[in-house]
């Protein structure tokens, strides 16, 4: 899924976070708007009031249960009070957000693979496509069995007048800066009003990753923007963290190879070699056909490596992708750098 950020209030610091593979996530304290995160919890208190009066007031084992629910809601409460909040929008083409965040058209805005943005820590984060109301919402106790929709409710819900912001959230478990994967950056759309100077600064800084640019124009005679591709002016440089991390002694052991898939053990050592060229890389560790993925008809490598210490990233290629990306590397006689 395309998502977008405007950015350049702050040009240098907003740089340096985009060159860095890094985005920072408030908590929801330090958002611009001073009711985010605000919801009613009237219904819940009147419920919770029932609860205790009616059922767990003679009943020491329905009041230790009523105690869980209520510490489960607390934890929920901590959460988002601890939590960050990036946000994102659905469009590069908002005038509104031009204007607010992207410094009246002379910063840019970002594209990310949202998937990819995400996937380095994929289990601490939640995906909210922000809805906008009328007023706050109400938490209720069934919403308690639920902690995502709940979260929802405290941090996914926004007055209408923000509706133009057409907003995708990422609430991380903590606030603060997070790294992603730079290739989840796929275009920079540039402002109308950008300097020259600045465009250079950020395809310099951007070089060799890849990256699209487009210029933002004014439709003729409308109030409309539109975009057009332009040349990267570094396009031809060195491939951003270019590396060819080492293969793990015994990564491969082509000897304990089930015999249905002996034919195909030298796709084994094309899965390394494609894989040890991942700019995030550090070492390939096992290789091996994979045990869940795979059958007789259409064999699957699974590669697992290293990130870094202590975080190792699992990677499947199927032969035909294999087949399509082997043939594209240009350095095997390289080693390990």
């Amino acid at each position: 899924m395309r998502v977008f950020k405007y950015r350049g209030g702050e040009f240098d610091r907003d740089l340096n976070s985009l060159s860095e593979n890094t985005f920072w996530a408030p908590t929801r304290d330090a958002l611009n708007d001073p009711c985010e995160g605000l919801f009613t919890q009237d219904n819940i208190d009147i419920q919770f009031n029932f609860i205790n009066r009616v059922l767990v007031r003679e009943n020491k084992e329905s009041d230790a249960a009523f105690q869980a629910v209520k510490n489960s809601l607390d934890e929920v409460y901590k959460f988002v009070d601890k939590s960050g909040v990036y946000s994102l929008s659905e469009t590069p083409l908002e005038e509104l957000l031009w204007a607010h965040y992207g410094c009246s058209h002379t910063g840019f805005c970002v594209e990310y693979d949202l998937d990819k943005l995400i996937e380095y820590e994929k289990h601490d984060y939640q995906i909210i496509n922000v809805k906008y109301k009328n007023s706050p919402q109400s938490v209720n106790v069934s919403d308690i069995s639920k902690p995502d929709r709940l979260i929802a409710k405290m941090l996914g819900i926004k007055s209408k007048v923000w509706k133009y912001e057409k907003e995708i959230r990422v609430v991380t478990s903590i606030a603060g800066a997070n790294s992603y994967d730079y290739r989840a950056v796929k275009a920079i759309y540039l402002g109308l009003r950008i300097s020259d100077a600045d465009k250079n600064r950020l395809m310099e800084a951007l070089k060799g990753r890849g990256i699209k640019y487009f210029q933002i124009k004014l439709k003729s005679s409308s109030y409309k923007f539109s975009f057009t591709e332009i040349e990267d002016c570094f396009a031809g440089c060195n491939a951003y963290k270019y590396s060819i991390a080492p293969i793990l002694e015994h990564a491969i052991s082509p000897d304990y190879v089930n015999e249905k898939y002996a034919q195909y053990v030298s796709y084994l050592y094309k899965a390394a070699e494609i894989v040890r060229r991942e700019p995030y890389c550090n070492e390939v560790q096992m290789v091996e056909f994979s045990p869940d993925k795979s059958d007789v008809s259409n064999p699957v490598i699974f590669v697992q490596y290293k990130r870094k210490e202590n975080r190792y990233i699992n990677h499947y290629l199927s032969l035909k992708e294999i087949d399509e990306q082997y043939v594209l590397i240009k350095d095997l006689d390289i080693e390990a750098i």
